[in-house]
């Protein structure tokens, strides 16, 4: 089946942390603005196109929609696809649900947006406010966009717990659109910054909504740690009027830079990373938090802060640079549609118990999606798992894309390869080298 699952999957973006609207916090953007593209039509051949309408039923056949959506997936991936066509409208948006595909643990589903009263969408669609009965954790993104149809296809990828042959009913209530890409070098003297010892408040790690990176598990564990006074330091970036860096300084030998949002902005995000003459970048953990009338910190998210490690990055050499996001379009509405989930098939699973630092693990499952191993802690980006299956006629088939969800203590990451597995065909899983073999 070559790569084209791979492919597939690869278009999923799922950031190293999650969604900033998810309870862990989000830094999600792209690297330019994308430029306005009318949609593109793949030719397939008529013998795969027919072995992809009559594996999918006979009732696919006669689903317009589902049949377009083909065109946009890899015959290996459409092959797995149940038909789905309901629909919602609201707002002058019709959504559909078009094909769905689940191994208990990980739905994939896509869905078409289109706007037949005006021009709301666009290629950078992002949804803001949706939900899925049965998962906890989300992530999409755009697979087309048809500039003549105000239409779009989306790929939502949701994580939850026994989503096989269960109604499953999809909300959306708001997305955003006519998104802003920003990358600007912020040009401040770091060392001014860091020769002095900057004003300090506290902050509850147990009263925040989130943050991100391998520094904020550390942090979280500290309960009360200091974060920047605000708006001590602040400097303004070009072009930029939806927020403003509003303090810089050292904390514990580790750089904290300040961001203060403003409040117009419905989801404003971004991050900063420094970049050396040889393009290597260095991101950041982050952590958000408000403030009271009286300067001290609460629950919300009008400030982040980004927390840098100093040992790898040399302030003054290196290039900071921002990235930041910010859309002009909010749509709300009632889209919700019902429909049953139906597995791509059978399930193995085993307990396994390891120890992987921030995390243990108690079990491993293996499904024609891939790999996935359950446990309990937090999970730690630097993690590098290294996972293989070894088929029954000798050959190894290694898992080179990861796909991870973490929520009060349970870590479930999945390990994704360029097909399909025939599960009865798997002799054992290697996991860091060592073998795990199914009875």
């Amino acid at each position: 089946m070559g790569n084209n699952i791979k492919n597939e999957i690869e278009k999923i973006v799922i950031p190293k942390e999650l969604h900033e609207r998810s309870k862990l916090g989000v830094l999600k953007a792209k690297s330019e603005k994308p430029k306005r593209r009318k949609l593109k039509k793949v030719v397939l051949s008529v013998g795969v196109s027919t072995a992809i309408l009559f594996s999918t039923g006979v009732v696919a056949a006669f689903i317009p929609s589902f049949n377009n959506l083909i065109f946009h997936v890899s015959p290996d991936v459409a092959l797995m696809l149940q038909p789905v066509e309901e629909s919602s409208e609201s707002n002058g948006i019709r959504a559909e649900v078009v094909g769905a595909m689940s191994d208990n643990e990980m739905a994939v589903i896509y869905i078409t947006l289109q706007d037949v009263t005006g021009d709301r969408i666009d290629e950078t669609l992002d949804l803001y406010d949706y939900s899925m009965t049965g998962a906890r954790m989300f992530t999409h993104e755009i697979i087309s966009f048809d500039e003549v149809t105000n239409s779009a296809i989306l790929r939502i990828v949701a994580g939850g717990k026994e989503l096989n042959d269960n109604k499953v009913n999809l909300r959306i209530s708001s997305f955003l659109s006519d998104k802003e890409t920003y990358e600007v070098s912020v040009n401040a003297n770091l060392s001014e910054f860091t020769r002095k010892y900057p004003d300090t408040i506290p902050l509850d790690m147990n009263n925040i909504p989130g943050g991100g990176g391998t520094l904020f598990y550390q942090l979280r564990k500290e309960e009360t740690v200091q974060v920047l006074k605000p708006n001590q330091n602040t400097i303004s970036l070009p072009e930029i009027d939806f927020m403003h860096i509003s303090n810089i300084g050292m904390i514990d030998d580790r750089l904290h830079i300040q961001v203060n949002w403003t409040e117009n902005g419905m989801d404003d995000h971004g991050y900063f990373y420094f970049t050396d003459n040889n393009g290597k970048e260095v991101r950041p953990s982050n952590i958000y938090f408000g403030t009271d009338d009286n300067g001290q910190t609460n629950y919300g998210r009008d400030f982040t802060e980004y927390i840098f490690r100093t040992n790898n990055i040399d302030l003054e050499n290196d290039h900071l640079i921002g990235h930041f996001v910010s859309s002009e379009k909010y749509t709300t509405g009632n889209w919700s549609t019902t429909f049953r989930m139906k597995t791509t098939g059978e399930e193995k699973r085993i307990n396994y118990l390891e120890d992987f630092h921030t995390w243990t693990s108690d079990s491993l499952s293996v499904s024609p999606l891939g790999i996935t191993i359950y446990g309990n802690g937090y999970l730690n980006e630097l993690n590098n798992i290294k996972v293989a299956v070894t088929m029954t006629d000798g050959s190894t088939l290694p898992f080179d894309l990861v796909r991870s969800f973490s929520e009060d203590n349970k870590v479930t990451v999945k390990f994704l390869t360029d097909r399909l597995l025939d599960i009865s065909n798997i002799s054992s899983v290697n996991v860091d080298g060592k073998s795990i073999f199914f009875e």
